[in-house]
């Protein structure tokens, strides 16, 4: 019997790499990357994909015509029936308010709206889709996303979306993009930074730690001193924020304002060991908070500390004991990462989703 073979498109190949990257918590993007693919599917009972094969699909494409049955194997491991189910799903039920979605995105309706300035028909928009399965959700933000790197003052979005229910949690708090490539992106955390005043409930206390953090690592990593030392003079010195608040909040925010603190010390100067005391602190913390963290959030904590200790002169025997504490956590990405430099493991630990569908390029 003749195995069927699928002939993919440019759009179908991409979202399946997005797709799988985001199971995975990393890209595919070399050979050890394939044979740790393989390794998962066969391991999780998914079937034999080989390396070869998952090289000349996700790396080194040139046109490859996959059998469907390797097709199915890859969509099952991220949560589809099979091949058909997920073509049906990705090109049709969730893109039904595009004109053009696949390839151009100055060809659809959100962009149009953005770029006139159509507040009424993207308020009504953002109103309807409230009650959608997160998948179709998380579309909607990337074509804002997109749309907004392409029109001119994305800026005038913002001031009039910043405060929509739909903008604030899925554009720019799950859509966060940390590499700051949306023109004048700051303006926006600026404008969640005045919406957040911490007064007894929960959400305030995470709105403002996760915008003034967000914002102090922009400024500090770009150089900025003066609006880094102001948003960390404020956050860290001028503001009460206590354990127990931290303790109460996603730990996404509540590790960037702990790891930051790194930063914060370097840049007023704070004698070598009186840094060192803190990151001592810091990896007891990470110990004692392990088993209550699951993967996800061993995978945040261990990347957002990670990237403080290569920006920062931390001494690399704390590179190692953090590679320790999370050595579990390794064993599900390429084997030969623990021996390497910390720097050559984070985009493998790297927990924001944006990235792995919005890769830097």
């Amino acid at each position: 019997m003749t195995k069927s073979r699928y002939t993919l498109n440019t759009f179908t190949l991409s979202e399946l790499k997005s797709q799988i990257a985001v199971k995975l918590t990393f890209p595919v993007i070399g050979k050890q990357d394939c044979f740790k693919l393989s390794e998962i599917l066969l391991k999780e009972g998914y079937g034999s994909v080989s390396v070869t094969t998952l090289y000349r699909l996700f790396i080194n494409y040139n046109g490859i015509i996959p059998y469907q049955n390797t097709l199915d194997m890859l969509v099952n491991y991220i949560g589809y029936s099979c091949w058909s189910d997920f073509v049906e799903k990705i090109e049709v039920k969730n893109y039904n308010y595009s004109i053009n979605q696949q390839n151009d995105v100055t060809n659809t309706l959100i962009y149009h709206c953005i770029a006139s300035g159509a507040t009424k028909p993207l308020n009504a928009f953002f109103e309807s889709i409230e009650d959608m399965e997160y998948k179709f959700k998380v579309k909607v933000a990337l074509d804002v996303y997109d749309s907004l790197l392409e029109v001119k003052k994305p800026e005038l979005f913002f001031s009039k979306f910043h405060n929509n229910k739909f903008v604030k949690q899925y554009v720019l708090e799950d859509a966060f993009d940390p590499i700051f490539r949306i023109k004048n992106y700051d303006y926006a955390y600026k404008l969640y930074c005045k919406d957040s005043t911490i007064n007894n409930s929960l959400e305030s206390i995470q709105d403002y730690v996760f915008s003034q953090s967000v914002l102090f690592r922009h400024y500090f990593l770009i150089g900025n001193r003066e609006e880094a030392f102001s948003i960390g003079t404020k956050i860290y010195t001028q503001t009460t924020i206590t354990d127990t608040d931290l303790e109460s909040i996603f730990i996404f925010p509540n590790i960037r304002f702990r790891a930051y603190k790194i930063w914060y010390y370097q840049l007023i100067g704070k004698p070598k060991n009186t840094i060192e005391e803190y990151v001592i602190e810091l990896m007891e913390y990470c110990k004692n908070n392990y088993n209550a963290l699951d993967s996800l959030g061993r995978k945040i904590v261990f990347h957002c500390i990670a990237e403080v200790f290569c920006l920062s002169n931390i001494n690399t025997k704390y590179h190692l004991l953090l590679k320790n504490l999370f050595k579990e956590e390794f064993l599900a990405i390429p084997n030969y990462l623990f021996e390497k430099p910390l720097k050559k493991s984070l985009p493998y630990f790297e927990a924001n989703g944006l990235l792995h569908y919005r890769p830097v390029k």
